[in-house]
């Protein structure tokens, strides 16, 4: 085909979206005219094409118009003149691209081999990046613009601006890149330019393992609601996360046989395993379970009983926060510090290191190993 002319000045807006149609224009020179906005600057552009001479003026128009019809056909599949050294998908909007990413995170949980949580955290991250485009008033309509240039200023906006902790912001980081890496997959982006973005320094976790004295007030709770203290004590004992605890079943607890199974479809690695039911705790479980049914949660809505309505998460949190002020618990022994503290204490009573990885679902040793070493002071275990 000959060669495309491009006439990059303004013309006035017509009426159309990305283009208008070719058409064969037959002056002193002969043209194939048409117009297309540019995907980027939103400038309307006008495109020629030369019509080569033929012997035959009959011949020539057929064949102009025959370029026009080509044209037509190529601009009505979304095709556009800028993709003449890229590839087409790359000038796909940002929105289009995000909501691809999570209409296929959607079908990975419907297939199982997503949580409905990590679609949940998805949408979250999304909806803080649409948050700071119009905070900020920043153009993002082609996934071209999502670039290395606007991602760290995106984070620095939730590190600075927001004054979010460095876990936060690497966590921004990390989702960034998971979704750039689907583009990138996709053909939209040409590659996942987040590598080069350095992750901030965390500090140390704030909780602690609670002391004898916290362990102490703990007791408390269990005449004063004894089905939170059951919840609790699955998170000491069993190392039971705050969404599984959310998801579980009566029917996951096999009291006789000694043993919780948590489904992949609520375990945060997405595996189906089990834990273990310490003695110690089998009969506050054994209560907990008198007038259950199978089918009801395992801690509900219902103030942690058994029942037909599933738990918030945050309601765990939020009622801990309750307790720990109540009995004036530093803020430093957060919820999860039930579950610190349980790994801390059976590997401080000898229970071979490998047998608590299990128990706690860690994939590695070397994360169960790190709760040894969470002493600031003198070893109590130790010294005696």
């Amino acid at each position: 085909m000959p060669e495309i002319q491009k006439n990059t000045s303004h013309v006035k807006a017509i009426a159309f979206v990305d283009y208008k149609p070719a058409e064969l224009k037959i002056n002193s020179q002969w043209l194939v005219v048409y117009y297309c906005k540019h995907p980027i600057t939103g400038v309307v552009e006008r495109f020629r094409v030369t019509v080569p001479v033929l012997d035959s003026k009959t011949e020539r128009i057929k064949h102009g118009k025959k370029i026009a019809l080509e044209i037509n056909k190529k601009l009505d599949t979304g095709w556009l003149p800028y993709y003449s050294n890229t590839g087409a998908n790359e000038f796909k909007t940002y929105e289009y691209c995000a909501t691809q990413f999570i209409e296929q995170t959607k079908k990975e949980v419907n297939n199982n081999t997503k949580r409905i949580d990590t679609l949940r955290s998805y949408t979250s991250f999304l909806s803080m990046i649409g948050k700071y485009v119009q905070e900020k008033e920043v153009k993002l309509n082609m996934m071209l613009e999502f670039n290395s240039s606007f991602v760290v200023n995106y984070l620095d906006w939730i590190y600075y601006d927001r004054e979010n902790s460095p876990r936060t912001y690497n966590n921004h980081l990390l989702f960034i890149g998971t979704f750039v890496n689907y583009c990138v997959s996709r053909g939209y982006l040409k590659e996942n330019f987040t590598t080069s973005i350095t992750r901030k320094k965390e500090q140390e976790k704030k909780r602690q393992i609670l002391t004898i004295v916290e362990k102490e007030k703990l007791k408390l709770l269990k005449e004063e609601n004894f089905s939170f203290f059951v919840l609790c004590m699955g998170t000491y004992f069993c190392f039971l996360r705050r969404t599984e605890m959310t998801k579980l079943k009566v029917s996951a607890v096999f009291l006789n046989d000694g043993y919780i199974f948590i489904d992949a479809n609520i375990s945060k690695n997405g595996k189906s395993e089990s834990v273990t039911i310490p003695n110690a705790y089998l009969p506050l479980l054994a209560k907990h379970l008198e007038k259950a049914d199978n089918n009801d949660f395992l801690f509900s809505g219902n103030n942690f009983k058994t029942g037909k309505t599933q738990l918030k998460p945050k309601k765990i949190s939020d009622t801990w926060d309750i307790f720990r002020k109540e009995k004036e618990i530093g803020n430093m022994y957060q919820f999860y510090s039930l579950k610190d503290t349980g790994i801390t204490d059976l590997l401080n009573s000898g229970v071979p290191a490998i047998k608590v990885r299990d128990q706690a679902r860690h994939y590695d040793l070397k994360i169960t190993e790190g709760y040894t070493a969470r002493n600031k002071s003198c070893d109590e275990t130790v010294r005696n």
